[in-house]
């Protein structure tokens, strides 16, 4: 008895895929999402074909409410995410597959993001999101999780794109305020 809940996401930033990529990378833990709490490194290494990969665990708050913790396997402060990051750069293509570690029992969830030029505009980047959560066994609680989840899964994607647009407009923002410190008024 299992029940899976999809969320799909497509969003266009207006920042070359290169740029997009290092922000997602340095995104976690920030002054905007405090739900993340640290994002630790743990491989990082360049493939024989090229590739670079890095792989990150990150800890989070466990945002259930209390009465969806009457599970012990969630009953728990933190949770942990896993992700991987493959970054083609001959092909401009950032692809991202995250998974949760805690708690894998009764949910797992899985997102894969894609980040490329955009068609029209190659310095524009296309980012395409797909996360599914299933939750296994649970009965009349695992449908109140997952009405929960379809919430949460979908406000945190949306929370993910106004993060990474926000650190975008910082970057840009310190490097405006350096143009104009170091070359117009020297």
């Amino acid at each position: 008895n299992k029940m899976t809940i999809s969320v799909i996401k497509t969003h266009i930033y207006k920042e070359p895929v290169e740029v997009v990529a290092a922000a997602h990378l340095g995104k976690y833990p920030n002054e905007y999402d405090p739900n993340v709490i640290s994002c630790t490194t743990v491989e990082k290494k360049k493939c024989d074909n090229g590739v670079a990969y890095t792989r990150r665990i990150a800890a989070c708050l466990n945002v259930l409410p209390t009465i969806l913790r009457k599970v012990e396997a969630v009953n728990v402060d933190h949770v942990e995410i896993e992700e991987e990051c493959w970054w083609e750069h001959k092909k401009r293509l950032f692809m991202v597959e995250a998974r949760n570690l805690t708690g894998t029992s009764l949910l797992t969830m899985a997102e894969v993001s894609t980040y490329q030029p955009h068609q029209e505009n190659p310095n524009w980047t296309q980012f395409d999101q797909e996360g599914k959560l299933t939750i296994h066994g649970l009965g009349r609680l695992g449908y109140v999780i997952e009405l929960f989840a379809y919430r949460f899964f979908s406000n945190g994607a949306n929370r993910g794109i106004t993060v990474l647009e926000s650190l975008l407009a910082d970057r840009s923002a310190k490097i405006t305020a350096f143009w104009f410190s170091e070359f117009l008024f020297a």
